[in-house]
């Protein structure tokens, strides 16, 4: 499967929005985490019934792209899969494409603002478990959030518990326990979702996974937001609601303990 900058009309990934996506972040190290980004669009794969590249060729096609560019400041690479077209013997396409990080120092300094979105993520949707390319309700959901002055929203799922934001997964901390939502509750499967739960427990912080509702959230000594990009971010608020945000390296500070951790294991990459 060899990448391609245009895609065919016939396309499923142009008819209908049907594909799979992966962000990655690329750094002087190379593609992070590139084995986790791949284990999930394969899942995604399987489920849509499309073919890909094995794990050896996608890494590949991904150290042949970064080879084009000089630069010193890490970016983002979007991945592509598109769905092709079964029925005219069309195969599924790969699509690279290259965009500056979207993220602010004085975000990770001050924290990020969190709106609440007026209407429910579907965690009955099979979408919720893939990465898909079908990607506008979460755009609409972002739009919400900045037109509120916010910089990203906050779903709750049919059934009133936390999901997810549109474009990152959430964490909260409560009396030295970390909290995330099940991945049952409609959240996506997020590589630093399961990087953050793992570097948690071999610190021996307490993690629990479940269903929390909004007052749950409301009562967190801190919340912080994950995804491939921001790495870990702090929320300052939500919805009027104010966070404590630590200072870099506090050492009280969960979140900054596990910042700092995060930063040392993309050291190690």
């Amino acid at each position: 499967m060899t990448p391609i900058s245009t895609i065919s009309t016939n396309d499923r990934l142009a008819l209908f929005g049907l594909g799979l996506f992966e962000t990655l972040l690329i750094t002087t190290r190379g593609a992070l985490f590139d084995d986790l980004h791949w284990e999930r669009m394969y899942r995604g794969a399987k489920i849509l019934g499309l073919k890909m590249p094995d794990q050896q060729k996608w890494r590949l096609i991904i150290q042949d792209f970064v080879r084009q560019y000089s630069y010193s400041d890490p970016f983002a690479l979007r991945i592509t899969l598109s769905g092709g077209t079964p029925a005219t013997n069309l195969p599924s396409q790969l699509l690279l494409h290259r965009r500056p990080i979207p993220y602010t120092p004085e975000q990770y300094s001050s924290g990020i603002k969190l709106h609440l979105l007026p209407y429910p993520r579907n965690e009955q949707s099979p979408l919720c478990n893939i990465k898909s390319t079908n990607y506008l309700e979460n755009l609409l959901a972002k739009e919400e959030a900045i037109s509120n002055g916010c910089d990203e929203g906050v779903w709750l799922n049919t059934q009133g518990y936390l999901a997810e934001g549109t474009m990152s997964n959430l964490f909260f901390i409560k009396d030295k326990t970390l909290y995330t939502p099940a991945l049952t509750s409609g959240c996506l499967p997020g590589t630093r979702r399961q990087i953050i739960l793992d570097l948690a427990r071999s610190k021996n912080i307490f993690t629990k996974e479940g269903f929390y509702t909004l007052n749950d959230l409301l009562s967190a000594d801190e919340v912080f937001m994950t995804n491939s990009l921001m790495g870990l971010m702090p929320v300052r608020s939500l919805n009027g609601c104010s966070y404590r945000v630590s200072l870099p390296h506090s050492k009280d500070s969960i979140m900054r303990n596990l910042e700092h951790s995060y930063s040392n294991l993309i050291k190690e990459q």
